[in-house]
């Protein structure tokens, strides 16, 4: 026979201590159901949730890489784009080099055509320039950039106050800038193109105000720069009227550029492009001296037209071809995060007809501890009753 003690309750206690267990399963259950995640954190999977933030990591960077290279797409339509019109342009010229070798003309009659020649030439530099993408020139000095360590008009290496520059569509060379004093004017120059700009606006006096910076654009060279005042954090130095005189920019050849298709720093992920210059005066034109005013000059530029159009189509050809391998890298990539999303949720995601059972199972666990807590007060009752 069992005694009955009132000091302590060993059924009670078990059932105390079954209904905590229960509870606590219950609430986890609770919560993979209101999250839709079976691993919510550490404790529910150590190792699940580090494979499952691997995924997650690797799912965004595929993501992004899907952005890239629709946006490499968009570029390279730009600049197939502005090749399709140069090689329009070619093929007019080509009509007019054509007409002018025939004696059916006369000088005169060449010299009229010799107008609208020359002012395709001019379109096609216009094209070249103007076809952009992001601010960045495609088909003039794609890739171009500015020598840091060789520019001495960089406030790195002297105390000039010009705190970055931007280049766009600017041929590589150096550029020298005239800047004379108390004149609130600066000059730059290749040798070949000089643009002057006045300060006199944006100066106050002969300086940049103190804590403020201004941009000075030498648009028809491409040259854009920032000249700091006093106190601006991150400049060195602080531009005064006549402080760039005789300073330079060298603008060295670009190598293209890459795009980031994929989600890690590795090669494999990386596309390596370049983009020709399509001036008229560039190695693939190479056009800057041809004329249609005599029949002599019209059957030399004939026969350079033919190079030119062949090299523009063939690289027309390149840029087609890189198209094609980024769109079979956009549907490869997007197969890839499908697979991927899949992965990462059959391992982190909520099963819900087991979540649903096992909640069910801890609910009717907590209603039978909960009775077997009320039996486990008999014995006491019984206890009290003998005394009373």
């Amino acid at each position: 026979m069992n005694a009955a003690r009132i000091n302590s309750n060993p059924a009670y206690d078990r059932a105390i201590s079954d209904f905590s267990r229960v509870d606590r399963s219950g609430r986890a259950h609770s919560q993979r159901l209101a999250s839709g995640m079976r691993v919510n954190g550490g404790k529910d999977d150590g190792a699940h949730l580090s494979v499952s933030e691997g995924m997650r990591a690797e799912l965004g960077g595929l993501t992004e890489g899907t952005r890239n290279t629709e946006k490499a797409m968009d570029l390279l339509r730009i600049a197939e784009g502005g090749m399709n019109e140069i090689s329009s342009i070619l093929l007019r010229m080509r009509e007019l080099a054509t007409q002018g070798t025939t004696d059916t003309l006369n000088d005169t009659n060449r010299e009229a055509m010799d107008a609208e020649f020359n002012q395709l030439k001019e379109y096609i530099d216009r094209i070249a320039k103007l076809a952009s993408y992001d601010d960045q020139s495609l088909l003039s000095g794609f890739g171009n950039d500015v020598d840091e360590v060789l520019s001495t008009a960089l406030d790195a290496n002297g105390d000039t106050g010009v705190r970055r520059v931007n280049v766009s569509g600017t041929d590589s060379g150096t550029y020298t800038f005239v800047d004379t004093g108390n004149d609130n004017e600066i000059t730059l120059g290749n040798g070949t193109v000089t643009q002057t700009v006045s300060l006199g606006s944006i100066l106050d006096g002969d300086q940049v105000a103190d804590g403020t910076t201004v941009v000075v654009n030498f648009d028809s060279l491409g040259v854009e720069m920032v000249l700091a005042g006093n106190d601006v954090k991150g400049s060195l130095g602080t531009y005064q009227d006549g402080d760039l005189d005789g300073t330079t920019l060298v603008v060295s050849d670009g190598t293209g550029g890459q795009f980031q298709l994929g989600s890690d720093a590795v090669s494999a992920d990386r596309l390596e492009y370049d983009i020709k210059d399509m001036t008229i005066g560039a190695p693939v034109l190479n056009l800057s001296g041809i004329s249609v005013n005599t029949r002599d000059g019209s059957r030399q530029s004939l026969a350079k037209l033919d190079k030119a159009i062949d090299r523009v189509a063939s690289q027309r050809g390149e840029v087609g071809a890189i198209m094609n391998r980024l769109e079979f890298t956009l549907n490869f990539t997007e197969r890839a995060i499908e697979g991927v999303t899949a992965s990462e949720s059959t391992i982190r995601d909520t099963n819900y007809a087991l979540e649903s059972t096992s909640l069910a199972r801890t609910q009717i666990l907590a209603q039978m501890s909960q009775a077997a807590m009320v039996n486990s007060q008999v014995p006491v009752q019984t206890v009290m009753s003998l005394i009373a």
